[in-house]
């Protein structure tokens, strides 16, 4: 089988897993924005900040090391998954130590129960995690895709029960444990059929690996604070509502970059490890999903901004009106987010996983520096400056792999031509319906509907005639049946 005819597998099995969960999920947020109160997804994000911080550790790093070597034996990958469970208990008792420093940091007594429920996820987690690597590496996404939704299901499910049941913020890491639980069950139940550890743990067999791991542990740790310090420093000085509600503007603009990019990262790693030394392949991959994320990423972003003034009362609830300035600010930042997003790719399949390190630690600083001295100036000022920092990293990273894999500028720039076109052509057409027809019908669902449904037929009426070719050999690729 082609790498081509497996990529585009891997993108239909993953597409199809992203469309169902991500619904899943719209509905759950739709659900829990109108019984819990802003306050109450700020609380969670304090806590989901110090989980996501803590996940870089919980498996040393190892799991990109794994899809990167194409050697690895029974042997090492043994010592590799005790080592995975040893860090997950490992970061579940530091966790538990560091529950009142979080706690005193944030002001925040209510943390403190819910941190000690929702740290054990370290324990669930790292019982089927490499199975899920080895899963990727080996292209198996049809089987991925149908984890990924049945514990999304028993997750959103959990979620919205408890919710209802008057469960309040723990609701939310109910459905987080169900979902965990679950994927982790289905991954073992796999894994130990046909990759089953031995009762194996030797250092020898972890050469190679911590390196790369290690390396990788920095740079999700450093990432993740950089993509978070706004959320820290938010609720820290502005408080938990605050934080609530700009929790929900952040996670509304960021779910393309959430969903869509996985489908194609996820297939992109493994398959650009395998062509780690070709550059012009390497080079043809990256502009290829360039011009997909564009054309899928940025007429939704766009639309968002128009539409954000209906959709956040219509869906989400009156209380929630303070988000519509934020989504049409932040918006900005998930298409940039999301165009930047598989340079990570680029990097690990490169062995390059020092250059991610690196570039994060400057990125985590920048962020820092310039957050701490405008959090006082509130939160319209964050959204701003987090705007302009994401453009002038968006362009410095361009540098960045025409020295790694000698992409030029021209050539990156040639696929955006007619995916922007259309999108601001659409976004023209329904910023007019939008102000000519709301005032007739109102702010509701009728209006919400016949603004997307305006967006919808523009733009694909418009990308059909200025894509045609394109858009029928991905279509081809994708309904090819022998895969």
């Amino acid at each position: 089988m082609s790498l081509k005819k497996t990529a585009a597998s891997g993108v239909k099995w993953t597409s199809f897993s992203t469309v169902l969960t991500t619904g899943l999920q719209f509905i759950q947020l739709a659900v829990l924005a109108r019984l819990l109160s802003p306050e109450a997804f700020g609380l969670m994000a304090m806590i989901m900040v110090v989980l996501g911080f803590a996940q870089a550790y919980a498996d040393m790093g190892i799991s990109n090391a794994i899809i990167h070597r194409q050697d690895a034996t029974k042997e090492q990958l043994s010592s590799l998954y005790w080592l995975n469970i040893l860090a997950g208990v490992i970061v579940f008792l530091l966790l538990l130590l560091l529950t009142p420093p979080v706690v005193l940091f944030f002001g925040e007594p209510r943390l403190t129960e819910l941190m000690h429920w929702a740290t054990l996820i370290f324990l669930i987690t790292p019982l089927g995690q490499q199975f899920q690597i080895l899963l990727q590496k080996e292209l198996q996404f049809r089987t991925l895709a149908i984890i990924d939704i049945t514990a999304t299901f028993i997750g959103t499910i959990t979620t919205i029960v408890t919710a209802l049941m008057g469960q309040g913020v723990f609701s939310i890491i109910w459905g987080q444990l169900g979902n965990t639980l679950i994927k982790t069950l289905m991954l073992a139940g796999i894994g130990w059929k046909r990759w089953p550890p031995k009762l194996r743990f030797k250092y020898v067999d972890l050469h190679g690996y911590l390196g790369f791991g290690l390396y990788q542990m920095g740079e999700k740790s450093i990432n993740y604070f950089s993509a978070n310090i706004d959320y820290l420093l938010i609720g820290r000085f502005l408080g938990s509502e605050i934080l609530g509600v700009y929790t929900i503007a952040y996670q509304l603009v960021i779910l393309p970059l959430q969903k869509i990019n996985p489908v194609l990262t996820r297939v992109a790693f493994p398959i650009f490890a395998k062509k780690q030394n070709d550059n012009p392949a390497l080079r043809r991959g990256f502009v290829e999903i360039t011009k997909l994320l564009l054309l899928v990423v940025s007429p939704l972003l766009i639309g968002m901004v128009i539409v954000a003034p209906i959709a956040i009362p219509v869906v989400l609830g009156n209380q929630w009106v303070d988000a519509v300035i934020l989504v049409q600010i932040l918006a900005i930042i998930g298409i940039l987010k999301t165009l930047g997003n598989p340079v990570g790719s680029i990097w690990l399949a490169k062995g390059r996983a020092d250059l991610g390190f690196k570039w994060n630690i400057f990125v985590a600083t920048t962020n820092l520096i310039v957050f701490w001295l405008l959090v006082k100036q509130g939160v319209l000022a964050i959204a701003w400056a987090y705007v302009i920092l994401s453009f002038i990293y968006f362009v410095l990273i361009r540098f960045l792999m025409k020295y790694i894999i000698g992409l030029e500028w021209s050539e990156y720039l040639s696929v955006f031509k007619n995916p922007v076109l259309a999108t601001l052509i659409m976004g023209f057409v329904v910023q007019s319906v939008f102000m000519f027809g709301h005032g007739l019908l109102g702010i509701n669902i009728f209006s919400l509907m016949l603004l997307v449904m305006t967006g919808a037929i523009t733009y694909s009426a418009l990308i059909f005639r200025l894509e045609k070719t394109y858009l029928k050999e991905l279509v081809n690729l994708l309904l090819i049946k022998k895969l």
